[in-house]
C-alpha cells in the first residue's frame, strides 16, 4: 500500500510515519503521486496542499483525519487564516472521515456533512516519569486557551474565589516543565464545553494516577477517552462547576496508579496505525 500523508509540523502525526513504514506501507509526506492508495489529510492547516493535490490527483480517494472540528475553534477569530469553508467542502467528498471521538462525528452530521465517519482514537505521547509523583496541591489545566467556548476562564474564577493555586501552562512550559507540572498537580481540569479529545495531557496526568475532571457535554470527547474513569462536572451553570472543584480538591481521590497505566496502556501509536491500515484495507477491499 501506498499513501500521501499531508500534515503540518506535529507531534502526534509525524511520529506514524516510520510506524506505517515499518509495516511495509510506503508513505509520501506532504506530496503524492498517482499511484497512491490514498490522500489522508490531518490538518486544516493543510487543506490547501490537499486541494493542489487533488486537483493533480483526481483520481486517488481522499481520507481526512479530523483532529479540531468544533464550534469553538470555526466561529472565533482566525488569527491563522484557516479556510473552514474548504476543507468541509474535501471532508465532504472524502472516502471516510476519521474522527478523534464521537464529539467530532456529533458535529459533522450537525454541519450536514454526510460523509461515513469512523472514530479513531488519537495515541498520546505517555511519559515516564524518573522522579517523585507527589502533590504539591494545585490544579493544572494544560489546554490551549479558547476564548470561545462558553466554560472559558471558569476554572481560573473558581480558583480565585476559592483560593485554589492553579497552573496553566498555555502550551508555553517546555517539555521537561510540563512533565514536573503534572507530576506535582492535584488533578487536572479541562472546563471547556466542546473538545475532540479534552487534551491529552489529561491523559498523561492519568497515566501518573492524576485525577482528571472533565465536563459533562456531549461535545466533550475526552468522555470516549476515559469512560466512568473521570469526574465529570455539571456543564449547565458555573456554579455546578465550582462545586466540583471544591468537592474535587477537598476530598482529592487516590487512584491506584496500576489501574491508571492499565488503561492508557491502549492509547500508542503502533494501535492508532493499526486501526488506519484496517480501515484502508476496508476501503479498498468495499
Amino acid at each position: 500500500m501506498k499513501i500521501s500523508l499531508i500534515t503540518p509540523p506535529s507531534q502526534n502525526i509525524e511520529p506514524l510515519i516510520p510506524e506505517f513504514e515499518s509495516r511495509g506501507i510506503t508513505v509520501i509526506k506532504n506530496n503524492a503521486s498517482a499511484d497512491c492508495d490514498f490522500i489522508i489529510n490531518t490538518s486544516c492547516a493543510s487543506v490547501g496542499l490537499l486541494d493542489t493535490l487533488h486537483k493533480k490527483f483526481p483520481n486517488v480517494p481522499i481520507i481526512n483525519l479530523v483532529l479540531d472540528f468544533y464550534k469553538s475553534v470555526w466561529t472565533c477569530p482566525n488569527p491563522h487564516g484557516y479556510d473552514f469553508e474548504l476543507y468541509k467542502k474535501y471532508m465532504s467528498i472524502s472516502k471516510e472521515l476519521w474522527c478523534l471521538s464521537e464529539e467530532v462525528v456529533l458535529r459533522m452530521k450537525e454541519e450536514g456533512i454526510k460523509t461515513k465517519c469512523k472514530v479513531i482514537l488519537i495515541w498520546a505521547r505517555l511519559f515516564e516519569y524518573q522522579n517523585e509523583i507527589i502533590d504539591k496541591r494545585y490544579i493544572l489545566q494544560p489546554m490551549r486557551a479558547y476564548k470561545c467556548d462558553k466554560n472559558f476562564q471558569w476554572l481560573k474564577k473558581a480558583c480565585i474565589e476559592l483560593q485554589i493555586p492553579l497552573a496553566e501552562p498555555n502550551h508555553q512550559f517546555s517539555e521537561s516543565r510540563l512533565q514536573q507540572a503534572i507530576a506535582e498537580c492535584s488533578f487536572i481540569v479541562c472546563e471547556y464545553h466542546e473538545a475532540s479529545t479534552g487534551g491529552l495531557t489529561l491523559l498523561e496526568g492519568y497515566r501518573l494516577g492524576k485525577p482528571v475532571v472533565i465536563s459533562n457535554s456531549k461535545y466533550m470527547g475526552a468522555r470516549d477517552y476515559f469512560g466512568d474513569k473521570a469526574i465529570y462536572f455539571d456543564d449547565s451553570s458555573y456554579e455546578e462547576f465550582k462545586k466540583t472543584i471544591k468537592q474535587t480538591w477537598d476530598n482529592t481521590p487516590k487512584l491506584d496508579v496500576a489501574e491508571c497505566r492499565n488503561h492508557t496502556d491502549k492509547f500508542t501509536k503502533e494501535n492508532m496505525v493499526s486501526k488506519m491500515i484496517e480501515q484502508m484495507k476496508e476501503l479498498k477491499n468495499g
